[in-house]
């Protein structure tokens, strides 16, 4: 089987990481690429060679991609990094004709449903699926009458859990109105009912069953999932992504409500932070678009569910300088060689 040449940008996110770490686990040859705008980023240390990026909205980055393309012969570009998918996707055609490098990503009107979380919650309205009640924080004087208390307050644009917060009272709702940017949404369900769901939609329309996982959050992360069963969650999420049509992956994040209703409230056009542990269970996303794209094989193999716990933990990666022949000798935290 071919070598796959692979690029992988934003290295110093969990999401690009964890891409890197299903390419690892796919039993695939490849060689992998990595870049960041952060030199000496730990992620870096785990790629056979590295570079460092312009960022994604500076002038320089397209030149710099399409000439590093060329120079390491990338076949496909990865990234977790919305900032990047976003500058990439409008030029996606262009980087494929020019350097002969596939980066797969949903068109920029889809990237924008998922990256707003008011448009979100819209399109899921508009496309009869469940969705929180969602004002912006300016227009939400209405949603204590209509939802009760606590609402949740969440910057329309952010990531993980950074600066949400909820609204017990007239005055939390001021404090999100006054802060910009903000919206107020219904408080689904609790915190021991929230999942993030894999979804994935291949070049021929094929959708594989969506893996479910329960997740326990710490930082906004997934820190500890356990992949389960539910038939309405899995038959709605089957409907979205078949709606929404993603070009790839798709990450629906839900939590079922008093009545045991699954309710969405966000949607990730992207992989996932919780990609390798997927790949570990059986939902093999990344090799499904390295199957498909590069070496245009059949993908439904890469989609075998197996029932299990995930749990994340601190650990270390070491570099050791002045090895014979070498500048460094990469040890992880088990003290093996890298």
């Amino acid at each position: 089987m071919k070598k796959i040449r692979i690029l992988i940008l934003g290295m110093s996110g969990n999401v690009s990481q964890g891409i890197l770490k299903a390419i690892r686990n796919s039993g695939l040859d490849c060689y992998i690429v990595g870049a960041c705008v952060i030199p000496g980023t730990e992620g870096l240390y785990l790629c056979d060679r590295a570079y460092t990026s312009p960022y994604a909205d500076a002038q320089e980055f397209l030149p710099w991609l399409f000439h590093l393309c060329v120079s390491e012969k990338i076949e496909i570009v990865f990234s977790g990094v919305e900032e990047i998918i976003d500058a990439i996707s409008p030029v996606r055609e262009g980087l494929l004709h020019d350097t002969g490098a596939i980066f797969r990503a949903s068109a920029p009107d889809k990237l924008e449903i998922g990256r707003d979380k008011f448009l979100t919650c819209r399109w899921l309205e508009d496309n009869a699926f469940p969705a929180p009640a969602c004002r912006l924080a300016h227009e939400a004087g209405s949603l204590p009458e209509e939802c009760g208390h606590p609402l949740i307050a969440k910057p329309r644009f952010g990531k993980g859990s950074n600066g949400v917060f909820l609204i017990e009272n007239q005055e939390d709702l001021r404090r999100a109105a006054d802060a910009g940017g903000y919206v107020v949404q219904e408080y689904i369900g609790d915190a021991e009912h929230e999942y993030t769901v894999g979804c994935y939609r291949g070049l021929d329309g094929f959708i594989p069953p969506p893996i479910i996982m329960r997740r326990t959050l710490k930082n906004g992360t997934s820190w500890k999932v356990e992949v389960v069963e539910d038939s309405a969650i899995q038959s709605l999420s089957r409907q979205i992504c078949d709606a929404f049509q993603p070009d790839g992956p798709l990450n629906i994040q839900l939590r079922v409500n008093k009545r045991g209703v699954p309710v969405p409230f966000e949607l990730n056009v992207r992989f996932s932070g919780t990609t390798p542990m997927r790949a570990q269970f059986g939902f093999c996303d990344v090799k499904a678009m390295l199957l498909e794209s590069v070496l245009r094989r059949n993908i439904e193999g890469s989609f075998s569910v197996r029932r299990g716990k995930a749990f994340r933990y601190v650990n270390e990666l070491y570099v050791m300088e002045g090895a014979p022949g070498r500048e460094e000798i990469l040890i992880d935290a088990t003290g093996s060689r890298l």
